[in-house]
């Protein structure tokens, strides 16, 4: 853990995810990144957000296995804001269930929520979560974006975010995807001479390797990467 005055950073890796509560004071920021690579972590995570603060946080999930992810984001003060993005890989048997909910409890918050992720074998992924703007939440923006790609025909996924709106001056949506490879991105790929075990790696580093740009260790995300290669 790395802290300063006004900032502070956290990485977690496999087993150091566990369930915690964080408040980010005001007027601070905390930056949060988690990546499992082991066994999947069933763990709650909950953070408040006070005036002027901001969480910024990112899940590169490569581990095998079957549970919850919870994380919780209050944003409790005016101008607090949060910042949250996942990508998921699910081989095999895996069951995983990952819900990214964030409440607006205060004027001028905003919020940005991404998930991604691509199942694989007989696997099963779902993205869920709530986006709750509370009554007195003016100039309010959230946004949720959830998008599973399905490789074979025994896997699954199913994305369902939520808005709970109950202020009129605010900016809210939500994009929920989930399906098979594109066939134009594949016929397009394909006809250029590309494999199709290639048009699918390039395809998934699209979709999973985004979210190395959110972690700022470097050999963390060479490994991030090699999960991602022997993931496909």
């Amino acid at each position: 853990m790395e802290k300063s005055d006004d900032n502070m950073n956290i990485t977690l890796i496999d087993e150091q995810i566990k369930n915690m509560e964080l408040v980010v004071p005001n007027g601070e920021s905390l930056v949060l990144n988690l990546a499992a690579f082991k066994g999947f972590p069933n763990t709650s995570i909950s953070v408040k957000v006070q005036s002027n603060a901001s969480f910024n946080g990112a899940f590169a999930d490569f581990s095998s296995g079957s549970g919850k992810f919870i994380i919780n984001v209050d944003l409790i003060g005016d101008g607090s804001r949060c910042d949250w993005h996942l990508s998921s890989l699910a081989n095999d048997v895996d069951r995983k269930i990952f819900d990214t909910s964030v409440t607006h409890n205060a004027k001028n918050t905003e919020a940005e929520m991404s998930n991604y992720g691509i199942t694989q074998g007989s696997s099963h992924l779902t993205f869920t979560g709530i986006s709750s703007i509370k009554n007195g939440s003016i100039k309010t923006i959230t946004r949720q974006v959830a998008k599973i790609i399905v490789f074979d025909p025994l896997s699954d996924g199913k994305c369902s975010p939520i808005l709970k709106i109950d202020e009129n001056d605010v900016e809210a949506s939500h994009a929920a995807i989930v399906g098979r490879l594109n066939e134009d991105h594949l016929f397009y790929l394909l006809s250029r001479g590309i494999s199709l075990n290639a048009a699918r790696r390039l395809i998934t580093l699209g979709y999973l390797k985004p979210v190395e740009q959110y972690f700022n260790d470097e050999k963390l995300i060479e490994r991030i990467d090699a999960s991602i290669e022997e993931g496909i």
